[in-house]
């Protein structure tokens, strides 16, 4: 029997890869999120009070136009949800790092780039459909057939996406504080704490135009910057958007970088 070399047909691998493995770990997000009945109760729970207290408010009220049920609707689904994000971000690093799962994982041909950007964007996938977009598409109908104004759908496509880009803030900064702090409760708590005295800052000279809590409340007078965009108003600076934004970017950056000066 002769045994010929077949070496010509194999394919190298490259080590160096920044990405590798990051299909298969997104994967293994995404079903674990939407293999389970989690995103459907998770939906219910914000429609409920998003939807639900919106739906009060309008019907309490009926003279009012639909700024108010459009600023208590993006209120409720602004100020709260990030709780939920907080928690769950809390533990998408942490646990994994303290019982040694990311070390196993990490031991395999996979890239720390890939373990961290499936990670965000696994959880934001699920985050931002059942907290923002499909509560936020069931309110546009709602706010539209209970109140008397017509509503631009693409100013409310616009004011869902920036909404986005606010719980993607609370998202990535936990994400940052879970490469690197092995306490739940401190990676929880300081973007908690952060989000409930927002209103606070605001007070401050200028950190309107900074902080993201802006995109949702306008402690200046006037509608919020998201309701503004809706009813074709100006809104008193496009500086919060693009704070929000860059500190949205910021913290992945951070998160990136910071995960892979770790020793695990």
């Amino acid at each position: 029997m002769i045994i010929t070399s077949r070496s010509d047909n194999l394919l190298p691998i490259d080590m160096d890869n920044k990405f590798g493995g990051f299909k298969n770990l997104l994967l293994l997000e995404l079903n674990e999120w939407w293999q389970s009945r989690t995103w459907i109760w998770t939906t219910l729970l914000w429609i409920f009070i998003a939807n639900g207290i919106t739906l009060l408010v309008i019907i309490g009220d009926p003279t009012s136009n639909s700024a108010l049920g459009l600023t208590i609707f993006f209120l409720f689904l602004g100020f709260f949800p990030p709780i939920e994000t907080i928690l769950i971000m809390q533990g998408t690093i942490v646990q994994e790092r303290t019982t040694g799962i990311v070390s196993w994982i990490l031991s395999k041909p996979i890239s720390r780039n890939s373990f961290i950007f499936a990670k965000l964007l696994g959880n934001t996938t699920f985050l931002l459909l059942t907290v923002v977009f499909i509560p936020g598409i069931i309110g546009y109908f709602e706010i539209s057939a209970l109140t008397d104004i017509s509503i631009d759908p693409f100013g409310f496509i616009i004011s869902l996406g920036l909404l986005a880009s606010y719980h993607v803030f609370f998202i990535a900064f936990t994400l940052y504080l879970g490469t690197f702090k092995d306490k739940a409760g401190i990676v929880a708590g300081i973007p908690m704490m952060f989000n409930f005295i927002q209103q606070l800052l605001l007070s401050i000279p200028l950190a309107n135009y900074i902080l993201p809590f802006s995109l949702i409340l306008n402690q200046t007078g006037g509608d919020s910057i998201v309701v503004s965009i809706i009813l074709g108003e100006p809104f008193f600076s496009i500086l919060p958007i693009v704070s929000t934004l860059l500190l949205d970017v910021l913290f992945i950056i951070l998160a990136t970088w910071k995960f892979k000066k770790q020793e695990l």
